[in-house]
């Protein structure tokens, strides 16, 4: 008990040592960064952004602001987050699901990589990891969020793969003639569940983003 206890206390110590210290690992775990805030209630910030997850299966349970004209954080929570402008990119603050995260749903910071005012969105979360041979290696992970929905979802979930053509053109099915393409396995609007990289798959959603955010 008394070891856990210590633990317990050097990790909240180092937790206040880094608080208002300058530190970036990844969009949703960094700390003192010059940053736009955008909140729900039509209020843009500028200032220094804090934003501290424990790992990349973690959820954003708040962020720190300090406005340009201020010496003090400000604690902000989810429901008042629409998004970031940070580094030369817009990040929205997404709810999404997935079976690898602690709790089965999380908040993250994701890039916007659509307009996201359009009815289907893009959507890229970017962190680094450890493979199994002991190496750091860069992982991006593609996110779509469906007309309708509050959630995004992995691109290469069950939800959408496999049978990618039958359950993305029934998603779209409002506006017949991506759907179609898509159905049809036209080039350019379909990718397989194997043998395709992130790159095309990653270029086939968003060929269909924009003929769908445009459609007729």
């Amino acid at each position: 008990m008394e070891k856990i206890l210590k633990i317990s206390l050097s990790s909240i110590l180092l937790w206040l040592l880094s608080c208002n210290s300058s530190f970036y690992h990844n969009v949703n775990d960094m700390g003192a960064q010059p940053a736009t805030l955008y909140l729900k209630n039509g209020q843009v910030l500028n200032g220094k952004l804090e934003i501290r997850s424990f790992d990349q299966f973690s959820s954003v349970q708040k962020i720190a602001f300090k406005k340009n004209s201020g010496n003090v954080f400000q604690s902000f929570y989810p429901p008042d987050i629409a998004g970031i402008y940070y580094n030369g990119a817009r990040y929205s603050l997404e709810l999404f699901s997935a079976m690898d995260m602690w709790n089965k749903r999380a908040y993250k910071f994701l890039k916007n990589i659509t307009p996201n005012d359009g009815k289907l969105q893009l959507f890229e979360d970017e962190y680094t990891q450890q493979n199994s041979f002991g190496q750091i290696e860069k992982v991006v992970k593609l996110y779509i969020k469906l007309a309708g929905n509050n959630e995004v979802f992995d691109a290469q979930s069950d939800r959408f793969v496999p049978d990618f053509n039958e359950k993305v053109s029934r998603f779209l099915a409002d506006c017949p003639s991506v759907s179609q393409k898509i159905l049809n396995k036209e080039k350019d609007f379909s990718y397989a569940f194997v043998n395709q990289g992130e790159t095309q798959r990653k270029q086939v959603w968003m060929n269909i983003a924009f003929e769908y955010n445009n459609c007729k």
